[in-house]
């Protein structure tokens, strides 16, 4: 993969100069390693090694959901990763767009505070109208209206001014009686004047013109035919006159009534009542009348009035408006006009405060705040951040269903592909002697990408990988060692030998013998030895001279090649021919030597360890007997198994007198067998030392 941590974690303390690597292969070509980097890669390289254990298998005694994952590259193979990366893909994009869509939530959410994220996509996909403002006006006085519904319902509407007949009052002014000529009407107000009668003698020749008998006096019962004050009394005090009275006297209240302090005050009532509904209901144009326009119909009304006056003066007497018809006229006219404006208006207030009687504030607040959200996408920056997560969320529908059909398409591939795998893997743990086969394979879409989910069958009974348990059989406590070992080589062999390209690949095996039994370490080296003749070139590195001679004496000696990887002091690595017959010959001398040394003197050869003492009994030992009594014992059979034999045989055995050393050998360096363990006690190493030395003089 071209990293350079694979070798920089890897420097040795302490070194000063940059590590360097340089390999030459078949086809001429060098690949190396220098300042950090790779110059190449030759191919396709399939790797079994920890790493692998670690990524696809397990993790200590745990199938972690990361295992899970990056096994289904293992199990699919080329095709089904492409699938597979496709879902991944679309699953990264998704969470991308989506975080995208979430800072745009961000920057809205910060501006339009009573919206939530659940309002976005809406609110998002709505247009600004171009009437906004009048929108947000009028939610504002819906909410209004609906917080002061009480008082709406109880108060009045703005009342109209008083006008009464001045609309008519040119004509009012013209007006007289038919019949009565104004020399009738001159000669009752003479004769009030002149008798001193005042407004109580009004009264009382109409009270007696109107009770007179027909052409008598009711004072004096004279005859009152032809008499011209009588009949002007009738003329004067007439119906019709007192009806045109009556007319006069209500125009002249009406204009006591708009006197210039009345009218202002009147005025600046209503501009306050309309000011007050205006924050409740769209007033379509509030009435006012200003100061100039105040003054010009106080002074024209003034003037009528003087008009009027004369004419209730004489109610019969024509009065013409004179030079002050225009003035007036302009007067009742904004007064008119004045009034038809408070009457419009009056119907937009009734229908206002019949929307108290379902006024829903919640709502109406909720209304209002729509406005105001979308006032501000008018505006930056909320206006990019909705267009921005639009597309997003557009974006996010079409990803769901792409990678809906992406999940279906690696469903479909794996039902097959997961089968013939899982077989594959089955036949392989056969071969190797496992006592259990995987079932239920299938994949995962649960989580982010898509993974493997398989369970371990042994005999009748099922554990899920992954599942964990303290007191429970568990993947952690029903496969040993060796058997979590042989599951991951199984994994790994099904892979490469599903590879098509397999003649053109190099397959590398990082110490694959690892708590194998002999019969397993056999069909390893078996398939390694198989997949040698298929694959391009095969590497197989070990610490264990011994699982290496298994190989190599089986191998075809014209194509295999041994090495050692040795390192000088000054951090230099070479390759060296190496021999695992010569290794083991020179191994076998240099144990019985330690051994020995140790037995009698207490001492560590020099370049050697306490540690390598207890660690070279086992090996010597069984290489000790099985070339002492060559055929007797099975090929890489342990202590234990050669003293089950001893024993079996009886005590007429020549070994039966060492069979309890044997054993107490074989449990003593059980621990040590793969490395590891505690620092021996030096005072019981001699003792089992001498034990060794014991046997080797017996025999």
């Amino acid at each position: 993969d071209g990293k350079a941590d694979h070798i920089t974690a890897r420097r040795r303390l302490g070194a000063v100069n940059d590590t360097r690597v340089q390999t030459v292969w078949a086809s001429g070509v060098t690949i190396a390693y220098s300042a950090g980097k790779w110059n190449g890669c030759p191919g396709k390289i399939h790797i079994f090694d920890q790493e692998y254990v670690f990524n696809h298998l397990h993790v200590g005694d745990s199938v972690l959901r990361e295992n899970k994952r990056r096994l289904l590259p293992v199990v699919l193979g080329d095709h089904g990763v492409a699938l597979a990366g496709r879902v991944v893909s679309l699953d990264k994009e998704q969470r991308e767009v989506d975080e995208k869509r979430k800072e745009q939530s961000r920057i809205i959410l910060a501006r339009c505070k009573n919206l939530t994220a659940s309002d976005l996509a809406a609110f998002c996909g709505t247009d600004v109208p171009a009437d906004l403002h009048d929108k947000i006006t009028a939610a504002a006085q819906r909410v209004e209206l609906v917080k002061q519904a009480t008082v709406v319902r109880l108060k009045r509407n703005p009342p109209l001014l008083p006008l009464g007949g001045l609309t008519n009052a040119g004509g009012l002014l013209s007006e007289s009686i038919d019949g009565v000529s104004e020399s009738a009407s001159q000669l009752v107000i003479d004769h009030m004047e002149t008798h001193k009668l005042g407004e109580r003698g009004y009264a009382w020749l109409e009270y007696g013109t109107s009770h007179a008998p027909e052409n008598h006096c009711p004072y004096c019962a004279q005859h009152t035919t032809d008499v011209p004050l009588v009949v002007a009394y009738r003329a004067y005090f007439s119906s019709a006159s007192k009806a045109l009275k009556g007319r006069i006297d209500d125009l002249w209240h009406v204009l006591d009534a708009l006197s210039a302090e009345k009218l202002e005050d009147l005025v600046a009532a209503n501009d306050a009542e309309f000011s007050y509904w205006a924050n409740l209901c769209e007033i379509t144009v509030a009435p006012t009348l200003s100061p100039a326009d105040r003054a010009s119909i106080a002074d024209a009304l003034w003037k009528l009035k003087a008009l009027v006056g004369a004419k209730r003066q004489n109610p019969l007497e024509a009065v013409s408006l004179g030079s002050d018809q225009s003035c007036i006229i302009d007067a009742v006219a904004m007064l008119t006009e004045y009034n038809e404006r408070i009457t419009a208006n009056a119907a937009v207030i009734e229908k206002a405060r019949a929307e108290t009687a379902d006024g829903d504030l919640p709502k109406a607040e909720l209304v209002h705040a729509k406005w105001l959200a979308l006032e501000e996408k008018s505006k930056e920056p909320v206006k990019s951040a909705a267009a921005t997560y639009e597309a997003a969320d557009r974006r996010l529908e079409e990803i769901k269903g792409e990678k809906a059909s992406a999940q279906v398409s690696l469903t479909t591939y794996t039902v097959t592909t997961m089968a013939s795998r899982q077989a594959a893997v089955n036949d392989l743990l056969f071969t190797f002697g496992a006592n259990f086969q995987i079932v239920d394979s299938k994949t995962n879409f649960v989580g982010r990408e898509p993974s493997t989910e398989f369970a371990v069958e042994i005999g009748t009974h099922k554990v899920k990988a992954g599942d964990r348990s303290d007191t429970e059989p568990s993947f952690k406590t029903v496969l040993s060692a060796g058997d979590k070992t042989t599951l991951a080589l199984a994994f790994f062999i099904a892979q490469i030998e599903a590879d098509a390209d397999l003649k053109d690949a190099i397959i590398v095996f990082d110490d694959p013998f690892n708590s194998q039994d002999m019969d397993r370490q056999f069909q390893t080296t078996s398939h390694i030895r198989s997949i040698c003749a298929k694959a391009c070139q095969t590497i197989v590195l070990s610490h264990d001279p011994r699982f290496l001679q298994l190989i190599e004496k089986h191998a075809d000696n014209a194509v295999t090649r041994s090495f050692q990887l040795q390192c000088s002091d000054a951090g230099e690595g070479s390759l060296h021919g190496w021999s695992s017959a010569d290794e083991l010959q020179s191994l076998y001398v240099q144990q019985a030597e330690l051994i020995r040394e140790y037995a009698t003197h207490v001492r560590i050869l020099k370049g050697h360890s306490i540690n390598a003492v207890k660690q070279a009994i086992r090996p010597f030992l069984e290489d000790h007997l099985r070339l002492r009594f060559p055929g007797r014992f099975a090929d890489q059979s342990h202590i234990f198994d050669m003293a089950t034999t001893i024993r079996g045989a009886g005590p007429a055995d020549p070994l039966a007198t060492l069979v309890q050393d044997l054993f107490a050998l074989n449990e003593y360096t059980r621990p040590n067998m793969h490395g590891g363990a505690i620092l021996p006690e030096p005072g019981e190493l001699r003792v089992h030392c001498r034990k060794v030395v014991n046997i080797l003089g017996g025999y």
